[in-house]
């Protein structure tokens, strides 16, 4: 009885002291920024949607029958004026075009954009959530 108490009371200074030197650490080494970084050689507005010819195209990997997977790409501009994120929603291979829609208000509210982005850059995510907490610079 007498080990037990020390060893309790050692523990929860223990786990004070870890929450306390959490509370301090920036968060930016939570943050998992991983994307691919492309560049726009050519871009088309439509009604609802665009098309990007990039380096690559970004097919969506679609099944029916698996729900949990990312399906889709994400992408965001490198352009001060585009804030919204957009959703690759097909692809072709051979000319590496991507057609592109809107995905949140943000994107929604500024497209249709007059803003040239050829030969700008764009960040090309694979989880909705990285490219929400991330920015592309």
């Amino acid at each position: 009885m007498r080990i037990i108490i020390p060893i309790i009371v050692l523990t929860i200074n223990t786990s004070c002291s870890l929450e306390d030197s959490l509370e301090n650490t920036k968060p930016e080494k939570f943050i998992n920024c991983d994307f691919i970084e492309e560049k726009i050689n050519y871009f088309d507005l439509f009604e609802g949607f665009l098309t990007l010819t990039l380096n690559h195209a970004y097919v969506p990997d679609i099944n029916q029958y698996d729900s949990l997977n990312n399906d889709y790409f994400y992408l965001k501009f490198k352009n001060e004026k585009l804030k919204g994120t957009y959703v690759i929603t097909d692809a072709n291979v051979r000319y590496k075009v991507n057609k592109v829609e809107p995905y949140d208000s943000i994107s929604k509210n500024e497209y249709p954009f007059s803003v040239d982005i050829t030969n700008d850059g764009a960040c090309v995510y694979l989880d909705f959530q990285q490219s929400e907490g991330c920015e592309c610079n």
